[in-house]
């Protein structure tokens, strides 16, 4: 029975080509598309769950309570190993501090050859490690090589790049900066899974001596180190609530708080490794982490092209439903029961998607590489091709090939014997009008993927083009190296003498890196401000505001460096001024540390972070000799002369040096590359659920054209012209298009502005999104009915009457 319901399938694809041709190509795509945006949040989902222990592995992190609470992923520098020697429940603590912000690593091989890097992929780490995280060990002893002073080990890529073929194990990488050689003692493979842990290289622990003092690692108020515990087996995360209040007090007591003092000011939280990738977006993160909201919108929109796809399929069957209508009749005359027509139409289905299947599959391989580039994150083989996936690919298969299928099978199953052998083909009123909900339907979902793409598309404008109070063009962000400092005269005076460059500034941090948070106490009378606050902080020279372009609102720039360097002066922003009072700012005293100084200037707010952020309090504080960055203005047409330039005078006063550096409107983009990839993958899709709708609409009018092919033989003889026709095959597809683009405004609208919400600086939207998206659709469907009105037209009417 199996064979002949096969075989029977297989010979009623080619009654209809044209349909089955829509069916199977619609399908392809629909399948194509699902399963790149599956798997593209099946990677998003694993990230850290390869890990062994990944169950048992938290993150420590510190929420501070109270007004301008912060919630920090870093931990002061003891907890860790506090944590394990009064918590009986933690098995093993391990944590990771970044040395700095870059580093200028070097190898000097035997015959004099030097290989030398900036690296931005290093961390101290504590030995424990190799165990939390099962680091895999292609060379060197894993027990030994993170316990010794000046330690590093290696992952493969980084040995290659340093050592070439060469056997790393014993052989010295100086730090260039802070001038300390490191022994490699391992050399590790990359971790076969997806994981917010990303290293280059590892320092052993007892390395820090040689990056902070005593009193810095002792301090129980900095945040410097991500610290992860693992809870011994059987250890409810539940149970750790109390036990963490308990450990609070014990570990902030030295500190001279008492318990009532730091309950109130902190929380300790633990936060499984497995949420951190889409549910964590702390200050102070490791690296800027997805967004669950992202791959739940994925998600969506794959479902709904593959319900695009099988209302194609459903429509579409049932119009050549009608076709069959005589062989249904004969099959029932002859005993068919109900039972096996369901069957014989059922498989019919199965066949159709297993067709569509092997072309998506096709599709699927060949769109991996454009959408690894869309989305910046490459698909591994050998996470590609698992029983799992096999399995959703299984799943996939039967669901639609039955789902799709059997609306269509039971609709065809209900014909009655008599209306089946008179050939009858109008369908009742209410199979037209499930046809033309499903039409209605597909155009619904297409309308908000326009609309989506549209308002999407004019927030990514709005990230790249807002005017952020500062000029972020034609400027040079270049990392300044030990070496180069020590010679930063020589390099100004090279500076000076170029043309091209107008202006340059030392600084900490660069417009789109992350500000550091810190305490300003102010002195006297403050105004409103009696308790201090807390205000993102930058050290800069008396040209960083002349380079950025930044207005100042009231006071004055910093005194030139050559009048007195040895004092040092603030200048904040409006956001901080705010916190005096108007006009009250300029000549009080604020202190951080040991630094006390005069408030010199306030100077019109610009926004340094990212946009998802209001404008926080900022401090400017006069330090010319301590950032790590030099800001160069670059004339207009100038860039590339200059950057050659630049380069030339650093190798020449500063050899041992590299010349590292990047654009600051680039960096400044990069803070938006998970919404510039969601606008790239949105784009592509709508115009694919546009793409399928359309699809099944042209076959949808073809069947119309067919069923009235008479009628329109007749009105053309009567004198009808080529647009008349079309107007009669087009008017009640447009209506239902119509309907779908009133029906898809309102739902789009509101669920647009809730994702526009989660951003500090939005568009607003705007009702020509909507009229735009719709003026679309209705063009191509206009376009796509048309095609198949003129055909229709231009048949000769003789052949049209002759039918039947």
């Amino acid at each position: 029975m199996l064979k002949s319901y096969l075989k029977i399938a297989w010979r009623s694809l080619f009654r209809s080509p044209f349909q089955t041709f829509i069916k199977i190509f619609g399908l392809s795509i629909g399948i194509a598309s699902v399963m790149l945006i599956l798997f593209h949040v099946k990677d998003e989902l694993s990230f850290d769950q390869g890990f062994l222990k990944s169950d048992r592995i938290f993150r420590v992190t510190n929420e501070n309570l109270g007004e301008g609470a912060r919630h920090w992923a870093a931990t002061p520098p003891p907890m860790g190993p506090e944590m394990q020697q009064l918590l009986p429940e933690v098995e093993l603590t391990v944590r990771f501090h970044r040395p700095s912000a870059y580093q200028l690593l070097s190898h000097t091989s035997k015959s004099g050859n030097t290989r030398k890097f900036e690296e931005r992929g290093g961390f101290i780490v504590d030995s424990g490690a190799v165990e939390m995280f099962d680091l895999e060990f292609v060379q060197g002893d894993a027990n030994t090589a993170l316990s010794e002073i000046n330690s590093i080990i290696l992952t493969e890529d980084m040995a290659q790049k340093y050592f070439g073929n060469e056997n790393p194990l014993g052989k010295i990488i100086m730090d260039n900066i802070a001038r300390i050689p490191l022994k490699v003692s391992g050399v590790i493979a990359k971790f076969p899974f997806q994981t917010h842990l990303r290293f280059d290289y590892l320092l052993s622990m007892p390395t820090i001596n040689n990056y902070q003092d005593q009193g810095a690692l002792s301090s129980r108020g900095w945040s410097g180190f991500y610290t992860y515990v693992l809870l011994k087996e059987d250890i409810p995360l539940a149970s750790m609530t109390s036990k963490m209040e308990e450990f609070m007090i014990q570990f902030y007591e030295p500190h001279g708080e008492t318990p009532s003092e730091t309950l109130a000011a902190r929380k300790l939280r633990l936060q499984p490794i497995t949420d951190i990738h889409l549910h964590s977006k702390l200050e102070k993160e490791m690296y800027p982490n997805s967004d669950i909201t992202y791959v739940y919108i994925f998600g969506f929109v794959a479902l709904f092209i593959l319900l695009l796809a099988a209302v194609n399929f459903i429509n579409i069957s049932t119009t050549q439903s009608f076709g069959r209508v005589k062989e249904i009749g004969v099959r029932k005359v002859v005993g068919a029961k109900r039972k096996q027509l369901i069957h014989q139409f059922l498989m019919d289905s199965l066949l159709v998607t297993f067709l569509s299947m092997i072309i998506a599959l096709v599709i699927f391989a060949s769109a991996i590489p454009h959408y690894d580039d869309l989305t910046s994150k490459p698909f591994y083989q050998e996470n590609i091709f698992t029983l799992s996936n096999f399995g959703i690919l299984l799943l996939m298969f039967i669901s639609v090939g039955v789902l799709a299928g059997l609306y269509p099978a039971l609709f065809v199953s209900r014909f009655s014997l008599v209306s089946s052998l008179k050939s009858k083909k109008n369908s009742g009123p209410r199979i037209q009008i499930v046809r033309n909900s499903l039409i209605v339907f597909q155009f619904v979902i297409s309308v908000f993927m326009i609309v989506g793409t549209i308002i999407i598309y004019n927030q990514m404008n709005l990230f790249h083009h807002k005017n952020l109070g500062f000029d972020k063009e034609q400027v040079l962000a270049v990392t300044m190296h030990r070496d180069m400092w020590e010679n930063y005269g020589a390099l100004k005076a090279k500076m000076l003498e170029n043309p091209a460059i107008e202006s340059f500034s030392t600084t900490t941090n660069i417009p789109g890196d992350r500000f550091g948070s810190y305490f300003f106490t102010p002195l006297g009378n403050a105004q409103q401000v009696t308790e201090g606050f807390d205000a993102r902080l930058m050290l800069s020279d008396h040209k960083f505001l002349s380079t950025l372009d930044i207005p100042i609102k009231e006071g004055r720039n910093f005194f030139r460096e050559e009048a007195n360097t040895g004092n040092t002066e603030f200048i904040i922003n409006e956001a901080a001024g705010k916190l005096f009072g108007p006009g009250k700012a300029v000549g009080k005293r604020l202190t951080i540390g040991r630094d006390t100084a005069n408030i010199v200037g306030v100077v019109k707010d610009f926004n340094f972070a990212s946009l998802h952020s209001p404008i926080e309090p900022l401090v400017i504080q006069y330090n010319p000799y301590a950032g790590g960055h030099l800001l160069v203005k670059v004339q207009e047409n100038q860039l590339a002369e200059t950057i050659a330039y630049m380069e030339k005078s650093v190798e020449s006063i500063a050899p041992s040096s590299t010349f590292s550096y990047s654009f600051v409107d680039d960096r400044l983009d990069g803070l938006y590359d998970t919404e510039n990839r969601m606008s790239k993958v949105f784009n592509v899709f709508a115009l694919l659920s546009l793409l399928i709708a359309c699809l099944g609409l042209y076959g949808l009018s073809a069947y119309a054209a067919r069923i009235r092919i008479k009628e329109i033989g007749i009105r053309k003889v009567l004198g009808s012209g080529k647009m008349d026709i079309i107007k009669i095959l087009s008017r009640d597809f447009l209506k239902l298009v119509s309907t779908a683009i009133l029906i898809a405004a309102p739902f789009t609208y509101f669920t647009m502005k809730r994702w526009l919400q989660d951003f500090a600086y939005h568009i607003e939207i705007q009702w020509w999104m909507f009229g735009l998206a719709g003026a679309l659709v209705l063009f191509i469907a206009i376009a796509t009915l048309s095609y198949q009105g003129i055909k229709s037209a231009n048949a000769n009417p003789i052949e049209s009457l002759r039918t039947e």
